[in-house]
């Protein structure tokens, strides 16, 4: 089994993106978020992507639909359906070759302790796994000032799995960042203040690390502008792909042309709606004072 072959057969049970990286990348990450605390023998990671169809998000780009298209087709049957039978077909395929993976969604969560260790040496469980960091480390991406992941075919519209391996294949390239220059307009989107561009951080794979602002993710919980807060099968996290500050960052990367896939309208058709803490609707007066 090869990599060319590997992604051959990804791209033919339906991703979007793949990309390998080389345990040697993430050895230096601590046990609670290592693959080899899951997979000992692990040496690759591969990473599975499928797009956020931007119609999906049409609706909550409009302010006129947004229970229906994008909590469907853009977060949960997405995930636990389309993102998940291609995940299971290409780990079918590689233990088919004679290898083990272990198929791992990617939760957007630090780890869940939820007991004891089971041996003195061992993390306790659950590790999860940091999947931006793993989907920089083979070579999709990077992660925006936003916080959110962006790949230079769709920006931030995809959703990603992840399968350790004990196959040895040749790894791709980290991404170098160069996707997002800091436009500020994920911060500037964001009606509730919730990201704070001064008081950024380094952000990424090591080695390979952007600029991340802080975020008050108390702020988006409470957020009317298109954050969904998931469940606990989801470990009750904030869910910001239709948000308006992913919009924002949607809208500025298309004007800046440099996204793979093309579209023949903008994305932003009309001025972004605003809401504040309690739903109501944000006056065009205070954006402009605020954005000013």
């Amino acid at each position: 089994m090869t990599a060319q072959e590997l992604k051959t057969a990804a791209r033919k049970f339906g991703a979007d993106l793949v990309g390998i990286a080389s345990i040697d990348a993430l050895r230096y990450l601590p046990a609670e978020i290592n693959p080899l605390s899951i997979h000992s023998r692990a040496k690759s990671v591969i990473v599975l992507g499928r797009k956020v169809l931007r119609g999906a998000l049409r609706g909550y780009e409009q302010g006129n639909e947004f229970d229906n298209s994008y909590p469907q087709f853009g977060l949960y049957t997405m995930e636990d359906n389309f993102l998940a039978k291609t995940t299971y077909d290409v780990t079918i395929w590689v233990e088919r070759q004679g290898f083990e993976a272990v198929p791992l969604f990617a939760y957007d969560t630090p780890g869940q302790p939820v007991g004891v260790p089971v041996a003195a040496d061992k993390p306790a469980p659950n590790v999860i796994l940091p999947y931006r960091l793993l989907a920089q480390a083979a070579g999709l991406g990077e992660t925006g000032l936003s916080g959110l992941f962006l790949t230079p075919e769709f920006g931030p519209r995809q959703r990603f799995a992840m399968l350790v391996s004990d196959a040895g294949l040749e790894a791709d390239e980290p991404f170098s960042p160069w996707i997002c220059k800091g436009c500020n307009a994920c911060v500037a989107g964001c009606p509730l203040g919730a990201l704070d561009d001064s008081k950024s951080q380094p952000g990424g794979l090591a080695g390979y690390q952007s600029r991340v602002a802080a975020r008050d993710n108390s702020l988006c919980r409470r957020c009317r502008n298109g954050a969904i807060q998931t469940n606990e099968g989801r470990f009750n996290t904030v869910d910001r792909m239709a948000a308006a500050c992913n919009r924002a960052c949607i809208a500025a990367l298309e004007e800046r042309g440099i996204l793979k896939e093309k579209f023949a309208t903008p994305f932003r058709q009309t001025v972004a709606w605003e809401r504040d803490f309690f739903g109501n609707p944000v006056s065009d007066a205070t954006r402009q004072g605020r954005i000013s």
